[in-house]
């Protein structure tokens, strides 16, 4: 009698072998080496017995194997392992060969973690939106309004440049609140302030142009910037903002200017008026763009928010942008940019290219959030309460100025920058701490003597505030003696 022959055939761990146990068994154990390269398999017959099923399920087995250039079959030969295969194999694996690395500009905007929010909330890492306070019913109530109203356009596509609803809203709103007059066919949706600013940077700016900055700076905008392939000048701003008339860039190949005036990231100066009349001039005569970024211009929490820039421009070179994700929760994804109608539909073009479109019933529902009321009404709300957290963070960090520390006077925003005159003393402080402490030597461009922690307070509860507040001045005060 004739003998059977052929390797061993792994066991197919289940109750009822299918088509899909014996594939999947026969496929991982050549790719694990359990059947190596060129080894002979039994005949259909001798395996179809071994596993107990019908010899027409092991001949599609093998048939999709072979097709898929695992195993060899020769007629008069019989069915053999691949010899190819060797290369998949586990010793093959655990010597790769050179692997190209990322590339310079790739590893470098890898490298910027400052706009990557953490996972965990503590002291004084928090710059988002504290939704405690956040109208929660109100909020499913229109939710489930606008899906209603939207039926099953719910499930199509939407809009590059955002819901016409949305854009009214925000139209008005802007005019209401911030001193900005456009028509809604000038508002463009996206789903956050840093993709906007990519897309502008795409559009605006050629390889070898140049971004002027301020320095401090938010390093989202530099790495969209940079992203496009685009120069880094950058000037210092002191307490009116940014230097205008002394360090104005005189290349014609700087396009493009990004400044946060009415609370300036991360130092939280606002521009004076002086400064700004200059700068608009300056972008006139160079016929370049100003990108105005009003990131949380609407959390100023005495008096009326400051005239935003754009309100000042009678050339249409400001480009305004603003976030709704700061104002209502981090995961809303809302944001918009305000710029001349002609750049709306290439911005539209380059939105499809990044993520297509926002989803339509977060900006109905957000439309509608607007148009009752009740954005103005959460607004006036978290104005006092970012107040109440930054007349208690200021209160508690008082006695760092007897150490040398300066606080800021601008009482707007979700952040607070306390700056000494000697780094090496700050940096000592932040590795002392178990706070997240970020250094504003981390935002700057140009090297200073000086220093400072950046505290983020926004989305922080009272408990958490007073702790963090006691263990800074406390590390300060252990550090300085």
């Amino acid at each position: 009698m004739r003998r059977p022959q052929g390797a061993f055939l792994p066991s197919v761990s289940a109750a009822r072998v299918r088509r899909g146990d014996v594939y999947r068994t026969l496929r991982a154990a050549v790719l694990d080496g359990t059947l190596p390269p060129r080894v002979r398999l039994p005949s259909t017959r001798q395996a179809a017995a071994d596993y107990g099923v019908s010899r027409g399920m092991l001949e599609e087995v093998f048939a999709q194997l072979t097709e898929e250039g695992f195993l060899e079959r020769a007629v008069g030969r019989g069915t053999y392992v691949a010899s190819t295969v060797s290369r998949l194999s586990p010793s093959a694996k655990a010597k790769p060969g050179r692997r190209r690395s990322a590339s310079r500009r790739g590893q470098r905007v890898a490298a910027n973690a400052a706009c990557r929010e953490p996972n965990l909330v503590r002291p004084f890492n928090a710059g988002t939106a504290d939704t405690s306070e956040f109208p929660w019913r109100i909020w499913q109530r229109l939710q489930v309004r606008a899906a209603r109203e939207l039926g099953q356009a719910l499930l199509n596509f939407a809009d590059p440049r955002g819901l016409p609803q949305l854009r009214e809203a925000i139209g008005r709103y802007l005019a209401q609140f911030r001193g900005i007059r456009c028509s809604s066919e000038q508002v463009i949706i996206f789903n956050s302030a840093q993709q906007a600013l990519h897309a502008l940077a795409v559009l605006l700016l050629e390889r070898g142009d140049a971004a002027w900055m301020e320095d401090p700076c938010y390093p989202g905008a530099r790495a969209a910037f940079e992203l496009a392939g685009a120069g880094i000048l950058a000037s210092p701003v002191d307490d009116k903002g940014l230097r205008v008339d002394t360090r104005a860039p005189r290349s014609t190949r700087t396009r493009l200017v990004y400044v946060t005036p009415s609370h300036q990231y991360p130092t939280g100066v606002a521009m004076n008026l002086e400064r700004r009349i200059a700068l608009l001039d300056w972008a006139a005569r160079n016929h370049s763009w100003v990108v105005e970024d009003d990131y949380d211009g609407e959390f100023r929490s005495e008096g009326q928010a400051l005239t935003a820039l754009y309100s000042f421009d009678t050339q249409a070179r400001v480009l305004y942008v603003g976030t709704l994700n700061k104002a209502m929760f981090p995961s809303l994804r809302l944001a918009y940019a305000v710029v001349p109608e002609e750049l709306v539909e290439p911005l539209a073009n380059i939105r499809t290219q990044l993520d297509g479109f926002t989803a339509a019933a977060a900006q109905l529902g957000m439309a509608l959030f607007m148009d009752e009321g009740y954005f103005s009404s959460h607004l006036r709300r978290m104005r006092v309460v970012y107040g109440a957290k930054l007349a208690m963070l200021m209160e508690g960090l008082a006695p760092l100025a007897a150490l040398g520390w300066t606080l800021p006077r601008n009482p707007a925003g979700m952040h607070l920058l306390v700056s000494h005159g000697t780094g090496d003393y700050v940096r000592t402080v932040a590795a002392a701490s178990s706070l997240e402490l970020a250094l504003l030597s981390s935002y700057r461009v140009a090297r200073t003597s000086g220093d400072g922690l950046f505290l983020r307070f926004g989305a922080l509860d009272a408990a958490s505030l007073r702790a963090g507040t006691a263990e800074l001045v406390a590390t300060a005060t252990q550090v300085k003696a």
